[in-house]
C-alpha cells in the first residue's frame, strides 16, 4: 500500500484533514518506523559488501604472492 493510498484513507476516516496534530505525529511516526527498518537493511547489506570486499582482497594478495615467488607487488 502507497502512502499516498494511506493518507487518503486516513483522509477518509479523520475529515478534519492532513493538518490534523495526531495525523502528523501518527504519520511522522509510522516514517519513521519505515526509515528505521530501511537503514538496518542497507546496514546489513554494507557489511556483507565489506566481508566480500575483505575476502576478494585476501584472495588477491594470495594470487600476487603466488606468482611473485613470495613478494606482494
Amino acid at each position: 500500500m502507497s502512502i499516498k493510498q494511506v493518507i487518503k484513507m486516513k483522509e477518509e476516516i479523520n475529515p478534519r484533514g492532513p493538518n490534523d496534530l495526531e495525523f502528523k505525529i501518527e504519520y511522522l511516526t509510522n516514517q519513521n518506523k519505515l526509515l528505521k527498518t530501511k537503514l538496518k537493511e542497507v546496514i546489513t547489506k554494507n557489511q556483507d559488501w565489506e566481508k566480500e570486499f575483505d575476502k576478494l582482497l585476501e584472495e588477491n594478495n594470495n594470487l600476487r604472492i603466488m606468482m611473485n615467488k613470495g613478494k606482494i607487488l
